[in-house]
């Protein structure tokens, strides 16, 4: 079974709007089946960014340490 889709309305400026329009042909894909796809892509770009930025923010020093630490050791076994 699928989901239902919600409806979204956006506005583009002509140019963008032309772009999307090309891109979709050179697909041949619909126009609204390929705007869709970009924000889902974008979307998840957006969270995986987001998760980074936690995930970054969540390091203390110690950790730095730790991780250089392990890079060197590392780099010393590869020679």
């Amino acid at each position: 079974m699928s989901a239902a889709l919600a409806r979204v309305n956006l506005n583009l400026a002509p140019e963008t709007r032309e772009r999307l329009r090309s891109l979709a042909k050179a697909a041949k894909t619909p126009e609204a089946v390929y705007a869709r796809s970009l924000l889902v892509e974008a979307i998840e770009r957006a969270e995986r960014e987001s998760f980074r930025r936690r995930l970054a923010a969540s390091r203390t020093p110690e950790l730095c340490e730790r991780e250089r630490e392990i890079a060197s050791a590392l780099e010393r076994l590869h020679g």
